[in-house]
């Protein structure tokens, strides 16, 4: 079809839906109508399905550089677009990692040109490149990523608190937001050698009780205290219990700018599920008991969840098809899936007659308050002068989710075989349709975006 000029569907504003027109010009949103507009050249006809804002993904683990057999941008990017995200954070734990001023530069380039999807750079930090943290310019990246604490596939890890306050200094002073990967390195190491040599386990489900609550809940606080000493913004990446959302609400009660996410595989995937699936769902943070799943259900249905993410982690099969849990890679691809599964799980939670409060809230969570708390304002709703970031959904049938189907590079999903609604049936970048029934349109149209100052 012609150029873009309009879409009319049931359009999911901050506050609620309407059946309307999304006028489009300059790859903004110029305005939004009740009623749909007539159909003609260059309006698209989306009655019957939702209009979403293109969703964000914090968690780019696209595995460049050195990586490309489990991940390419390429591969990462169209799979984004497929599952709704308009726009990727990169993640740093590449190899080499994104630790350096220079290798920030070298990833923008990496991605441009090449990135389906528009693109922001989460730089990390290792002991050796702390230095680093004070000579980047802050509106190169949209944060730094911090590994509390390793498994198989991180190649930096700050577990001492000596250090992490070295990197908060920074921060603080340089208003830049740190991002947690919040597990105590110390608990890890000993409940580790409690079950794998004392105890002589390596069963999948073992997992969870080596990386149980208190190595999570342990470090989150940690986190919070220093944030608080050093005045740094703390985002807390993939949280898997209702403590930690506790600790994130202490937290901004003592004055602490800190937030909360979770990933849906939290969300769709409980401890339960290690019988069936084994490692094809060991992820990091583990997964939590069926108990522990329906208070966070309960936490994100209240709006005590701030983001949800897909955390998408890929890897090749064979390295999650290993016998022992130890020696399995850590993580699973999702971001294709993870718009489904959230509106699957949400109406196994809730019911049915929840769809449209479901989808208000999979609209803020996956895509606006993102856009807030990390300042990019351009993004993140369907609201006059934003980007046209647009995802239509399918939520009256349902997709067989199948390998066929999937564009990330290793083409596995512990979602296959399930049925879900929801699925994408079209996604506009700022106003050019780039996916639409299962194919991508077009060439890469990926933009870097920089973060404002001060934010």
């Amino acid at each position: 079809m012609s150029e873009l000029r309009a879409l009319i569907g049931s359009i999911v504003l901050p506050e609620r839906i309407m059946q309307g027109t999304l006028w489009l010009a300059d790859g903004k949103i110029e305005r939004i109508e009740e009623g749909f507009a007539p159909l003609s050249e260059g309006v698209l006809d989306m009655r019957g399905k939702y209009l979403l804002p293109g969703l964000i993904e914090v968690h780019g683990h696209l595995r460049e550089p050195g990586l490309e057999q489990k991940e390419d941008i390429p591969h990462g990017t169209r799979a984004a677009l497929a599952g709704g995200y308009t726009t990727i954070f990169d993640m740093p734990n590449v190899r080499p990692p994104t630790t350096t001023v220079e290798r920030v530069e070298e990833q923008i380039a990496r991605y441009t040109g090449r990135a389906y999807t528009d693109f922001a750079i989460n730089m990390g930090t290792a002991v050796e490149d702390i230095s680093e943290l004070a000579k980047i310019d802050p509106q190169r990246i949209s944060a730094v990523k911090i590994f509390t604490a390793g498994h198989a596939t991180t190649p930096t890890t700050i577990p001492h608190l000596a250090d992490v306050a070295r990197i908060f200094t920074i921060l603080g002073q340089r208003h830049i937001m740190a991002l947690l990967h919040a597990e105590n390195q110390e608990l890890v190491n000993y409940f580790t050698h409690l079950y794998r040599d004392e105890l002589k386990r390596n069963d999948a489900a073992v997992w969870g009780e080596a990386r149980n609550e208190s190595v999570v809940l342990t470090s989150a606080l940690e986190m919070i205290a220093l944030a608080k000493q050093f005045g740094v913004k703390l985002y807390l990446l993939h949280l898997s219990t209702a403590d930690e959302f506790a600790a994130v609400a202490f937290g901004r009660s003592i004055g602490v700018d800190v937030y909360g996410e979770i990933a849906t595989y939290h969300l769709a995937f409980t401890s339960d599920d290690y019988a069936h699936y084994g490692n094809l769902i060991n992820v990091a943070p583990a997964l939590r008991t069926p108990a522990e799943q329906r208070q966070m259900w309960q936490l994100l249905r209240a709006g005590k969840i701030d983001a949800v993410i897909s955390e998408h982690t890929p890897h090749t099969l064979a390295e999650k098809q290993r016998e022992s849990v130890w020696d399995v890679a850590s993580g699973m691809p999702g971001l294709q899936e993870a718009l489904p599964v959230f509106v699957t799980n949400w109406l196994k939670q809730f019911g049915a007659e929840t769809l449209e409060e479901g989808l208000l809230r999979a609209a803020q969570v996956m895509s606006r308050n993102i856009a807030h708390i990390f300042g990019f304002t351009q993004k993140g709703g369907l609201e006059v002068g934003k980007d046209a970031d647009i995802v239509a959904i399918d939520t009256q049938q349902q997709w067989h989710v199948s390998k066929d189907d999937l564009f990330t590079k290793n083409r596995w999903s512990a979602y296959e075989g399930m049925e879900l609604i929801g699925r994408p049936v079209a996604t506009l970048l700022r106003g050019e349709l780039v996916y639409q029934h299962g194919q991508i349109v077009g060439e890469p149209r990926g933009h870097w975006i920089e973060r404002p100052r001060h934010v």
